[in-house]
């Protein structure tokens, strides 16, 4: 196989250069705006097919593949990849208390409020902290409540009220440090 001459190699590390370039300056920033359509105005259902394809394709992987890691390796929806693109995708699940128990499954909501927090810093910085995010992490942990209560609605009625106590607990422990 004849080996390419230099000029045609350096075309062609340039083409790819210019491809990378225009691929990368036309993927739209995340606004304000946006994060709020995503986290307030999408049902939970909505935003957790739209987050797994987003970590999917992010990850490089199949959404089947991102389900496997939510239920067996839940530290690789945290990797550096996951924050690399236009938004935060990463998650730790809910920190440090379990994300699901014999009367609970929170993991959602708790993706949901990460990703809240996560990409109002983000936008903060990127917007030079002229967002006000002490309203905007206090409404997402509204939004995090609405969320578990909305799981724990879904559970058998023996169980809700366990499921709601636990949804309150959890609201109460993000609401100290919003």
């Amino acid at each position: 196989m004849p080996i390419p001459s230099r000029p045609i190699a350096r075309a062609a590390v340039l083409a790819a250069l210019i491809a990378l370039v225009l691929a990368t300056a036309c993927t739209p920033r995340p606004t304000p705006a946006q994060l709020d359509r995503i986290v307030h105005a999408t049902s939970l259902p909505t935003f957790r097919a739209w987050w797994r394809a987003e970590h999917a394709r992010a990850q490089h992987v199949s959404a089947a593949t991102v389900d496997r890691w939510l239920d067996r390796e839940p530290a690789r929806l945290d990797a550096a990849t996951a924050r690399s693109g236009a938004w935060d995708l990463s998650t730790d699940l809910c920190s440090f208390a379990p994300d699901r128990g014999p009367l609970f499954d929170f993991r959602f909501p708790c993706i949901r409020h990460d990703f809240a927090w996560r990409n109002l810093r983000r936008l903060q910085a990127r917007h030079g902290g002229h967002i006000e995010t002490w309203a905007s992490r206090l409404a997402a942990s509204e939004r995090f409540l609405r969320d578990m209560q909305a799981t724990c609605d879904l559970r058998p009625g023996v169980q809700r009220p366990g499921c709601r106590a636990v949804a309150h607990a959890y609201f109460r422990a993000v609401s100290v440090v919003s």
